[in-house]
């Protein structure tokens, strides 16, 4: 893009998060990010090792507004019955303003690392629950527009 616009960056409030196909309205902002595992490997004649790439991992973060208890009854039965929730994860981007079309990350077979049981702040307008979460896959079925 030699010619870089400002009306062309994304503005995040332009998006929407999907669990199993359905909008969390009270969703504030999601984070995934996938992260390579490496090996090291010692080399003769080298002061600095090399690093051979084995695997990765996905991790994220899904914070939402405290709307409701879903979250921790999906925990409790876990701890109950064993029966874990594996869902699948989708966020979009669309700000049509800027020109750079629409972004679709789903990412498949997530689940919850940990789930806030409780929590007051009296200082808080507006309570927040923080749930991290690991994923097996992703995909991008549609990508912004343009080249680096």
């Amino acid at each position: 893009m030699p010619n870089f616009r400002a009306q062309n960056t994304i503005a995040g409030k332009e998006g929407r998060i999907f669990i199993d196909g359905n909008e969390m309205g009270y969703a504030k902002s999601v984070e995934a990010t996938i992260g390579k595992t490496k090996s090291e490997v010692p080399i003769l004649g080298r002061r600095m090792a090399g690093h051979k790439t084995t695997g990765a991992t996905g991790t994220g973060t899904l914070v939402l507004y405290k709307v409701t208890s879903t979250f921790i009854r999906h925990m409790l039965n876990y701890l109950r019955t064993g029966e874990d929730l594996y869902f699948t994860l989708q966020f979009v981007l669309d700000d049509r303003s800027s020109g750079r079309g629409t972004e679709r990350v789903v990412l498949f077979d997530c689940n919850f690392d940990s789930v806030e049981l409780g929590k007051i702040n009296v200082e808080t307008e507006a309570l927040e629950e923080s749930i991290p979460f690991t994923f097996e896959d992703a995909d991008l079925p549609e990508a912004l527009r343009g080249t680096f």
